[in-house]
């Protein structure tokens, strides 16, 4: 892949599925679409369309949610292994989750201090993620 052969840092690590943007919009033009139609013909075919073109946004959308969720999980566990490995289970305990999704990109030899800073200092994601100095890429994300 072209994206592998440029380093992921702070400032180009952000995922932004575009597949699932294009059928999410698709979906949410097909609602308009259908409101108009139902508004329009006043039919019982045009309500019906309506509601399943509201269903369709509505699973593509929770779809979404749920990988997501997903992904958070798989996460955690990492970062528990991770911290575990490290000696850090106190600070597992101690660190909110979206800490924990942040401090992912930090390498070893440093997830130590950052997780103590992140803990004391009550950091921020988008303040660990810019206090990591050797950023470690997260190329499995969906």
């Amino acid at each position: 892949m072209a994206s592998e052969a440029v380093p992921q840092n702070y400032a180009n690590h952000a995922h932004r599925p575009i597949a699932w943007s294009i059928v999410w919009l698709i979906c949410l033009l097909g609602v308009v679409a259908a409101a108009w139609a139902a508004i329009r013909d006043r039919t019982l075919v045009a309500h019906v369309v309506l509601l399943i073109a509201v269903g369709l946004l509505g699973t593509v959308s929770l779809l979404r949610v749920f990988v997501l969720r997903v992904q958070d999980r798989i996460i955690r566990l990492e970062m528990q292994v991770r911290l575990t490995r490290l000696g850090l289970v106190r600070e597992f305990e101690q660190l909110e989750h979206r800490q924990l999704i942040a401090l992912r990109f930090a390498s070893d030899p440093e997830m130590t201090t950052l997780a103590q800073r992140a803990i004391a200092g009550k950091l921020t994601p988008t303040q660990i993620k810019q206090a990591v100095t050797n950023w470690q890429g997260d190329r499995f994300r969906t």
